[in-house]
């Protein structure tokens, strides 16, 4: 005799799983995750409640005991900071961003001119850490490598660089426009500006004549991100997560030129 055993909703989930599952996520990854969102609900018939910010904010609002099922950060240190406590099972790094150079046109760059052009004083270049998800620890790591390549280089770099204001909801980037663009194209602010590349994909949507230029392999900063579960889990807070790291998850995931060790 043969026993074929098929699951479905019904046995993967009870009544009480059926709840919502509610996903703090960080900024960079609004595009991602509201699909993967999107295609585990319509799969599985469970609601996702989704709440995106910095990744900084979103760990302090669950440490106030906003309620939350998961953190994906843009970043390892804000989940490990909410295990540490006890407020979120160990951390898996599901994904990954690098940083890269969105340069405005008719600059000629190459990676192997991109240092040099980066130290001439004529050139402007632009970050915008300032409320933003790119750490000004990728930024300061980036500036020592290029130390060890150019000694003088990090006082340079550092000295130089433009921090500008172009946050989410922000006053300062009209509404609806690309920040990146904006202030390569419009306000003409900067000549290049250092960021992820998830957002550089943005931008190159935005404008399609910016240039999107990869860093080389000895001034390649790599970002990991890092999940955790909040205490209590239920199954269906369980399935989700393992839906992000799922080849379903991932493959939607590396559509936004995000990294996915997992593929």
């Amino acid at each position: 005799m043969s026993i074929s055993m098929q699951l479905t909703n019904q046995v993967l989930f009870d009544d009480n799983d059926r709840l919502s599952v509610t996903l703090y996520a960080s900024q960079s990854l609004k595009g991602a995750i509201s699909e993967v969102a999107q295609a585990f609900s319509r799969k599985y018939k469970i609601p996702i409640k989704l709440e995106f910010d910095y990744s900084d904010e979103l760990r302090s609002r669950i440490l106030k005991s906003e309620k939350a099922d998961i953190f994906a950060a843009a970043d390892m240190k804000n989940p490990h900071q909410l295990m540490q406590v006890s407020k979120g099972s160990p951390v898996v790094n599901f994904v990954s961003n690098k940083i890269c150079v969105i340069v405005k046109p008719g600059l000629k760059v190459t990676k192997n001119s991109l240092l040099n052009l980066m130290l001439s004083p004529d050139i402007r270049v632009g970050i915008a850490t300032i409320n933003s998800e790119l750490s000004s620890d990728y930024i300061r790591e980036l500036f020592q490598k290029a130390e060890t390549l150019q000694p003088g280089s990090f006082e340079i770099l550092n000295n130089k660089v433009l921090d500008l204001r172009g946050e989410y909801n922000s006053g300062f980037v009209p509404h609806g426009l690309d920040k990146f663009a904006y202030f390569l194209l419009e306000t003409q602010q900067v000549d290049m500006f250092l960021t992820y590349r998830t957002d550089a994909r943005l931008a190159s949507l935005a404008a399609p004549n910016l240039q999107i230029l990869e860093l080389p392999d000895n001034l390649a900063i790599k970002a990991n991100y890092g999940m955790t579960l909040i205490n209590n889990s239920r199954s269906s807070v369980i399935m989700l997560a393992m839906y992000l790291l799922s080849p379903f998850g991932q493959e939607i995931l590396a559509k936004y030129h995000f990294d996915t060790p997992l593929l």
